[in-house]
């Protein structure tokens, strides 16, 4: 179960509304990250039946990983409604659904149980650090409840990862997955990283919003202000150090590879 409760834990009352009502990009994030966050009792699901020779693995995704994401989406969906009050969440998430639902299928998982225990923790990697870079976002704008709770979305994203990586070694030691395998679900996961969901999430917010075609351009526009945002605000020395656990590669190897990973993160527009 959820270890900090958002009903009890962050005073949305004391959210200054006006300091960020017109940050168009801060509610494009949020609204964003609510819809994919409040959906992974889909992902859980498919997950579940996915591990479902392991009985301990299955009570954690279904009892702890999957009300704790819902969590999440549910805190950023109650922000966003705070904020900005006049948009139709309800009815900009079930556009969401028509898009998203259809690509989450066991299709969709890696072809072996490891592998995709690797392919949870890029994904988690990528959450963990992109909270942390908003709970630094949310400092410097002058915004502790939503720094408070970006920094509790982070926490859980992190005590994810390490259980994703248990598994994975619980796993690999029958699988014997080789560091190119590894490897091979990094790289891919890293390609997918701005991927379909988010686009998803901005056009069903888009067509919401202006009740018109969605402008592959706007999402390009928005892209840029992530890319911007990262630069001052996301970590990457914890991001690459995460991403290159899984290869448990010598420290000696790692501090080489580290500066060509980051350099290709930023490259990729991570």
């Amino acid at each position: 179960m959820p270890k900090w409760d958002y009903r009890k834990d962050i005073d949305y009352d004391a959210i200054d509304v006006e300091r960020i009502k017109e940050n168009d990009f801060l509610f494009t994030m949020l609204t964003i990250a609510s819809f994919i966050e409040i959906t992974s009792e889909t992902y859980a699901m498919n997950l579940a039946e996915y591990y479902r020779d392991n009985p301990e693995a299955v009570a954690w995704l279904t009892t702890t990983w999957e009300k704790e994401e819902v969590q999440h989406g549910k805190a950023l969906r109650a922000f966003v409604e705070h904020v900005w009050p006049e948009f139709p969440w309800e009815r900009a998430y079930e556009r969401f659904l028509q898009l998203y639902l259809p690509m989450c299928n066991l299709e969709a998982l890696q072809p072996s149980q490891a592998l995709e225990m690797v392919a949870r923790m890029i994904v988690e990697t990528g959450t963990s650090t992109l909270y942390r870079a908003l709970e630094s976002y949310a400092t410097d704008l002058g915004e502790p409840q939503l720094a408070k709770l970006c920094h509790f979305i982070y926490r859980d994203e992190v005590n994810h990862y390490s259980y994703f990586d248990r598994y994975y070694k619980i796993y690999n030691e029958k699988e014997h997955r080789g560091r190119k395998a590894v490897l091979s679900v990094i790289v891919q996961r890293l390609k997918e990283a701005d991927g379909e969901d988010i686009k998803m999430g901005f056009q069903a917010i888009y067509e919401t919003r202006h009740d018109r075609k969605f402008d592959p351009e706007a999402f390009e526009a928005f892209h840029k202000q992530v890319g911007d945002m990262a630069k001052k605000y996301y970590p990457y020395s914890m991001a690459i150090k995460m991403m290159l656990h899984p290869l448990r590669m010598h420290k000696a190897v790692e501090a080489t590879v580290t500066p060509v990973v980051r350099g290709a993160l930023k490259v990729l527009g991570v």
